[in-house]
């Protein structure tokens, strides 16, 4: 989407936003007035309110700020995350062997970088020196062999630039990116706001955030792994766009495996890594295996074994062996589990007489057995992470092949029929509700509710899946049968069944027609309008056929004009509200509040409260239609009691603790803590509120209480739980990417064991090296280790 489009969209969505309340009362007077409380059949509008009100409740976006303020912060930013990841990937505890990058020409200039430094932070310091000396070219395109260090040299590369006075770098790595499917631009704008929120802060201008940063000429963009892209061939689609975004004098770097048979970037000086020389090699071997070799509790046979492979290096007798340790990667993992258990030398020897790719398993299957017990986990544990090693191999393996994994994209690897077997938890507190609520408010507020949780919990699920669709039917009927059978009987039951169950349906199979297009498209609602108007044709007869066989007294009565009405309402209200808060098309992604508690909370808990409080405005105009102004003010002060503190509480607290303020680079574990606390912020508080006002109301104005008990409603204070499992849910589903995560891990858990606890496992497999991370991303550290845990 253009800069201009984007715009306007915007400005759409917020006179959409601050009108929702003008709308959604007219539409609400109009249907009350033409129709009738019980034939209308519906609190959907009342939901919009709630949901409208809300949206200028929790909407704070932080002041911009020109981009030269910005960077200052940004490079502080960097220095903090690479430190941070420095030491969880092990890079300061072990000595580094030395690169060599040359010129990739046919004839090789001088080395660039060529000493023998194992120190982390003078390897570090050496390579941002080079690129301040000019000997490294600012735009390059840096190829290299598997396994040859390209990695290891960007992040220090990173780490060492922030550490300086010179460019502030920007390492992202480029295996999440789809060329076909993501532009460019819009692919480097969510990751590098999603990994460094400070960018954020940046003043929006007509050029996108990419070209800003690099027209400053203090920002040095550093792209690895373009073999790695998620489309696997992509790779000259991908140069061309990069070259069609970034200037011919842009700072760039870019790292790939060496391909010919690719155009370069434009203007950019092709380097290459070299393979290890095995003089440097052996002296390397020789110097960090000394401990074993001297240590007399070795035995014998093992530490002739390394004596062996020492001496294949100087002689070049062993091509498989010289060729395997000749690459950084391999190297680091025969010395690093071989410290700890020197018998590998043996087995590596005996694999080495087998082949290339009987040493690489060898030394795959001893790296993953030795770094898990280094951990000194419990068996349990230990059996876990290693299930969860292969689990996330096999799934990233298997098509569409991933390279990096995002916890809050697990739905891509999840049936859709997960999330249909979801709406049963989903809309039996939606359904639950609706019949305590005053009579009229009923069956619509439930299709109004499950339809937001769809639209919010479903984005990026393509939910058009005949096993899908007949799950969230199944599932819904199921949570309506069970509770309507318990309080209204079995027979209207079944009638609610059949009005909500297919309609839950209808909203999976046509969830992309509701919230796809944009605003300002005519055709956007010519096509919510047809599709909800021919669901609501289809509920209408079957409900009331329904009716008139199984219960044709029921209460509230049933009519094709009510029906319709409430289906009508419940789908379009709750669509326009999802379009409102977020971005319902759009893939999922976790929140951005940054939880910095500053000032004085009361004045957005009251702005908060009365806004939501003004939601009794509508509830009371409904009992006014129907039962006469005294009910109707009843019901408006009941409305505003329940709702104003509870959606107040949650909006209020979401809107302090989304201040402006220092926001840390993201990790996965903050974004997942963030998110999760901001989800559990938006039920526990809607349900906190709700029952602290029916308590309120129940114990000092009991008369008031019992003048709406008309037999329908029942409600009490532990009733305002329901309030946080219907409204709740959506505004965290609309909000956070949490709700989802949850159904994806519920799934994973009950069918594959993998651990609730993913984030926790997934920092172990980190911290032993067998994951590495950028960012909010994680992905394995070879693509040849993640095959070998997919066998």
């Amino acid at each position: 989407m253009s800069v201009m489009n984007k715009l306007r969209d915007a400005t759409g969505r917020d006179w959409l936003r601050r009108t929702i309340q003008l709308a959604a009362g007219g539409w609400l007077a109009w249907t009350f007035t033409t129709q009738g409380l019980s034939n209308a059949d519906s609190l959907s509008s009342v939901l919009a309110l709630v949901i409208g009100l809300l949206s200028n409740a929790i909407q704070n976006p932080p002041p911009k700020q020109p981009l030269a303020k910005v960077l200052p912060l940004l490079r502080a930013d960097v220095k903090r995350f690479w430190s941070e990841e420095r030491k969880r990937r092990g890079l300061h505890r072990k000595p580094l062997i030395s690169v060599t990058l040359t010129d990739a020409s046919p004839t090789p200039a001088p080395l660039l970088l060529d000493y023998g430094l194992w120190d982390v932070k003078e390897y570090a310091e050496r390579a941002a020196d080079l690129l301040a000396s000019g000997k490294l070219p600012s735009k390059a395109v840096i190829s290299g062999e598997a396994g040859t260090g390209k990695t290891t040299f960007a992040v220090l590369l990173t780490y060492g630039l922030a550490k300086s006075d010179g460019y502030v770098p920007l390492y992202l790595p480029l295996a999440s990116w789809s060329p076909r499917d993501e532009a460019f631009t819009a692919w480097f704008e969510r990751q590098v706001l999603t990994t460094f929120p400070r960018l954020r802060e940046v003043e929006a201008t007509p050029e996108p955030l990419l070209r800003d940063l690099l027209n400053s000429d203090k920002v040095l963009l550093i792209l690895d792994g373009l073999d790695e892209l998620r489309d696997g061939q992509a790779q000259e689609s991908a140069l061309a766009q990069i070259n069609a975004c970034i200037d011919d004098d842009m700072p760039l770097l870019l790292l790939t495996r060496a391909c010919p048979a690719l155009p370069l970037l434009h203007d950019a000086v092709p380097l290459r890594l070299k393979l290890l020389d095995s003089p440097d090699v052996a002296h390397y071997l020789d110097t960090m295996t000394a401990v074993i070799i001297s240590d007399p509790q070795v035995p014998l046979h093992e530490r002739v074994a390394w004596l062996t492979i020492h001496s294949h290096l100087t002689s070049g007798t062993c091509a498989p062996l010289t060729h395997l340790l000749s690459r950084p990667l391999y190297l680091d993992l025969l010395i690093r589990t071989g410290l700890r258990n020197p018998s590998l030398a043996v087995q590596f020897l005996n694999a080495v007489s087998h082949g290339v790719e009987a040493a690489k398993k060898v030394l795959y299957a001893s790296f993953v057995d030795d770094v898990l017990d280094a951990r000194s986990l419990s068996d349990r544990r230990a059996r876990l992470a290693r299930c969860l090693a292969v689990r996330m191999a096999t799934e990233m393996s298997k098509p569409p092949v991933a390279r990096t994994m995002a916890w809050w994209r697990l739905y891509a690897r999840v049936p859709p029929a997960a999330f249909g077997v979801a709406m049963a938890p989903l809309t039996a507190p939606a359904y639950q509700l609706c019949l305590l609520m005053p009579a009229g408010l009923t069956r619509g507020f439930a299709l109004g509710t499950v339809t937001g949780v769809v639209l919010g919990v479903c984005r990026g699920v393509d939910t058009r899946a005949p096993a899908g669709v007949a799950a969230a039917v199944a599932g819904s009927a199921a949570a309506v049968m069970t509770v309507g059978a318990f309080w209204v009987g079995w027979d209207v039951a079944a009638v609610d069944t059949v009005e909500i169950a297919p309609v839950v349906g209808f909203v999976f199979w046509g969830r992309r027609i509701l919230v796809s297009g944009t605003w300002h498209d005519w055709r956007t609602w010519r096509d919510i309008a047809l599709s909800t108007a021919a669901a609501a044709s289809a509920s209408a007869l079957t409900t009331c056929g329904t009716a008139a066989v199984l219960a044709p007294r029921a209460d509230p009565p049933r009519s094709l004009l009510g029906v319709f009405m409430a289906v009508c309402m419940g789908l379009v209200v709750a669509t326009v509200s999802a379009r409102l808060l977020t971005s319902p098309a759009a893939e999922l992604q976790p929140a951005t509040a940054s939880f910095q508690p500053r000032g004085n909370p009361l004045p957005h808990l009251v702005a908060a409260t009365t806004a939501a409080a003004a939601v009794g405005v509508a509830g009371g105009f409904v009992g006014g239609v129907s039962r006469g102004a005294i009910h109707g003010l009843h019901v408006g002060l009941f409305f505003g009691a329940v709702a104003g503190p509870g959606i107040g509480l949650a909006g209020g607290l979401i809107r302090w603790l989304n201040q402006p303020g220092p926001q840390p680079t993201a990790t996965a574990q903050r974004l997942y803590r963030r998110d999760r606390w901001l989800a559990v912020l938006s039920v526990v508080g809607v349900a906190a509120g709700a029952t602290a006002g029916l308590a309120v109301l129940d114990l000092l104005a009991p008369e008031f209480m019992q003048s709406l008990s008309d037999g329908s409603f029942t409600a009490g204070p532990l009733d305002g739980i329901l309030f946080g499992a219907t409204i709740g849910i959506i505004v965290a589903s609309f909000n956070t990417a949490w709700p989802s995560y949850a159904v994806c891990m519920a799934w994973f858990t009950v069918r594959h064991r993998v651990p609730w606890s993913l984030l926790r496992y997934l920092d172990v497999l980190h911290t032993c090296g067998i994951l590495r991370q950028e960012g909010p991303l994680y992905s394995f550290r070879d693509e040849g280790l993640q095959l070998h845990l997919a066998e």
